[in-house]
């Protein structure tokens, strides 16, 4: 991957997804904070759990209604199909959305956290038992205003109780959600995951956005927020170490990102950022080994090629471009990005008849419907050329 200096095409990436108590004991004594630098971070409007998780009077009229027009036999299946009927509830997912449930009820698009997060509280609105689930998906990288985001994941599984006594319980009717717009067919190792590491994904994935606008101090609430809500969530960590790079602060970001490899020494992403600083620092031959450590364990990683593509194409370096997306089909033909990377290569290049050979393809590799339609239109465009 290539580092230059920024966030991402430089390459530093950030750490998106996707919660109890703020410890504030701990908070005002953490060596990691740097409060003094982000002077007035506290008066960021910074979500509190009971706001992220709280259902509007609409929201819980929805769930009432469901629940009187059907037997307690495929209660869950009913709730989950009722959400994202499009004729009733015309849901669209939306990477970008980072909002509450009660903000994604009223907007009806949402983010793979934000969903899980609604449909959470909409589920124990209605008397379910749910579990929050984290899966360990490879690196995956999505691009957005020059930067590389790298993306996580998480559903969620939700089940009826029976109870039968006050300590002994069976589950029955247990169904898993998943809201992974990318890989739906492909199965990858997950964990149970509790409810304040969700609110730190949260906190983390809007101190993500605010880094993206350069709005330095509604991301230092935020990461902070998250790193004081789940201290164990390396991500924040990571974030927290890229504000601080970009904001000058390199010996704070050093110590940042080395607490964030602390948790997990293998991240090679985390990695790459600490390369990236070092650069900064001057530290050339130390950055040199890192790297070259980082990019000799993502050779066999799809989305590694994939981002390199998707730099390249910023950068109308075409045959590049299109070399590292050959690169990543080759390596896992399943997914539709890839061949849309292709499709915007041949579209640039002025080989329409390419340009819609590849988007054919991306619409049979996807199963969501807003994304069949978003390929089916770009097809029927160039269909008129």
């Amino acid at each position: 991957m290539r580092v230059l200096n920024l966030l991402p095409l430089v390459l530093v990436l950030l750490f998106v997804s996707g919660c109890q108590t703020t410890q504030q004991s701990a908070v005002q004594v953490n060596p990691h904070f740097l409060d003094i630098s982000f002077s007035g971070y506290e008066s960021v409007p910074v979500e509190t759990e009971s706001e992220i998780f709280e259902l509007s009077d609409e929201a819980k009229r929805f769930v009432f209604d469901i629940q009187s027009k059907r037997d307690r036999s495929g209660s869950i299946e009913e709730l989950i199909s009722a959400i994202f009927d499009r004729s009733s509830f015309n849901m669209i997912y939306d990477n970008s959305a980072n909002t509450t449930a009660r903000e994604t009820f009223i907007n009806r698009s949402a983010n793979c956290l934000s969903l899980s997060i609604m449909t959470y509280s909409l589920a124990r609105e209605a008397g379910f038992t749910v579990t929050f689930r984290e899966i360990e998906i490879p690196e995956y990288w999505t691009r957005k205003n020059g930067f590389s985001l790298l993306n996580g994941h998480i559903n969620l599984r939700i089940s009826e109780m029976e109870e039968q006594s006050s300590i002994v319980y069976a589950e029955s009717n247990t169904m898993v959600v998943d809201f992974d717009p990318f890989s739906p067919k492909k199965y990858f190792p997950s964990r149970s995951v509790r409810k304040n590491r969700v609110l730190s994904m949260f906190y983390n994935n809007k101190g993500a956005d605010a880094l993206l606008k350069s709005d330095y101090l509604t991301a230092y609430a935020y990461f902070r927020a998250a790193v004081s809500t789940d201290s164990q969530f390396q991500d924040a960590w990571a974030n927290m170490g890229i504000l601080y790079r970009m904001t000058g602060h390199y010996d704070w970001a050093e110590n940042t990102y080395h607490e964030a490899l602390k948790l997990n020494p293998d991240n090679l992403t985390i990695m790459e950022n600490l390369a990236v600083l070092h650069q900064h620092q001057g530290r050339y031959a130390l950055a040199k080994e890192l790297l070259a450590k980082v990019e000799t364990r993502r050779l066999s990683n799809p989305y590694y090629h994939y981002n390199l593509g998707e730099q390249e194409l910023e950068a109308s370096n075409y045959h590049a471009a299109m070399s590292h997306y050959k690169k990543a089909i080759r390596l896992d033909a399943s997914h539709h990005e890839f061949y849309f990377g292709m499709a915007k290569v041949h579209a640039l290049m002025g080989d329409v008849e390419q340009a819609l050979r590849y988007l054919q393809r991306a619409r049979r590799k996807t199963n969501i419907d807003d994304l069949k339609d978003h390929y089916q239109h770009k097809m029927d465009l160039f269909a008129k050329l």
